[in-house]
Formats: C-alpha cells, structure tokens, sequence
C-alpha cells in the first residue's frame, strides 16, 4: 500500500482547522496545495526514497484535497482583483 495516498484527507483535515481561523477563503487552496508539499517531503524524508517524486505526490495530492477547479478559480479571482487595482 502506499503509505503517502494519506496526504489527502490530512489535507483536508488541516485545511478544515485552517477554515476556523480568520483567514481568508480563498487562499485555502494554495494552502491546501502548500500543506500537500510540506507532508510529501515530509513522508520522503521520513522513507529515505526519491525526495523529489513525494514532493511532486504532495503537490499533486494537496491539489486534489483542494480541487483544482476551486484553485484555478480562486487564483483568477484574485488575478482580476489585483489588475482591476492597478488600472
């Protein structure tokens, strides 16, 4: 079994406590996806094995736990905001 498929509900179990807080929302898929990378060097170190395939398992799961629809779309949001403040 591959032990780093866990990534993704820790994930989401960190991402849900994050939610708590004050935070803004739509930041919670960069950090879904920023807490996917911290575990998945985390497991690789912890395994001794090829440090950078957990790295990109981590993204990629913390991008799942995430959805990378709701990524993408948060990302564009945030794009539209800055350049309408910039005109």
């Amino acid at each position: 079994m591959d032990w780093n498929l866990f990534i993704i509900p820790l994930t989401n179990i960190f991402v849900q406590l994050i939610k708590r807080s004050r935070i803004d929302k739509e930041w919670l898929p960069a950090i879904a996806v920023a807490i996917g990378l911290v575990l998945g060097i985390v497991y690789g170190l912890a395994t001794n094995a090829d440090l950078f395939v957990h790295i990109v398992q981590g993204t990629i799961y913390g991008a799942s736990a995430a959805g990378i629809y709701d990524f993408g779309s948060a990302g564009l949001k945030k794009f539209k905001t800055i350049n309408e403040d910039l005109d």
